[in-house]
């Protein structure tokens, strides 16, 4: 497993080669629980000192996870980007295909924030209900889609 985890760190920036199954999901397995994690101490802090009295010490707690957490996913990016590339190489897809999930999650993040936002004063959303569930669905599908893909078996190119 270690040898796994090792091995995507090394190759943090090389988009060239194949990635077996294995490897994929041991990095997929790693990045899940570390993000549960911190999620987790952010609930706990936040539900230790939501309530407090004193506010220096909560603010001071979750802003040092919130920091951990805004550094942990830009600094994994690039290495879940480069093994799910070689991932879907070495299943026999081509690695661009990961633009349609990647453009169908930003622009369903940005429906939803605008949604949120406009939930926070009196100003109507600027995309209706039917278009901000529509893109959310679509984009789970196409998750699902994807998780079919990284799971297909290696294609063997010697023969």
């Amino acid at each position: 497993m270690w040898n796994s985890l090792l091995q995507t760190f090394k190759s943090y920036f090389r988009f060239s080669g194949k990635a077996d199954r294995r490897e994929f999901w041991i990095w997929a397995f790693m990045i899940l629980a570390a993000s549960f994690i911190l999620l987790s101490i952010l609930a706990v802090l936040a539900a230790i000192f939501g309530n407090s009295n004193n506010p220096v010490t909560s603010g001071i707690f979750s802003t040092i996870i919130i920091v951990l957490i805004g550094l942990f996913w830009p600094v994994m990016f690039f290495p879940t980007l480069t093994v799910s590339v070689r991932r879907l190489r070495d299943a026999g897809v081509s690695p661009w295909l990961l633009l349609i999930p990647a453009i169908l999650c930003i622009v369903t993040f940005l429906v939803l924030f605008d949604r949120g936002l406009s939930n926070m004063d009196a100003t109507p959303p600027s995309y209706p209900d039917a278009v901000a569930y529509t893109l959310t669905a679509l984009t789970a599908i196409t998750g699902v889609i994807f998780l079919v893909l990284f799971c297909k078996k290696s294609i063997d190119r010697t023969r």
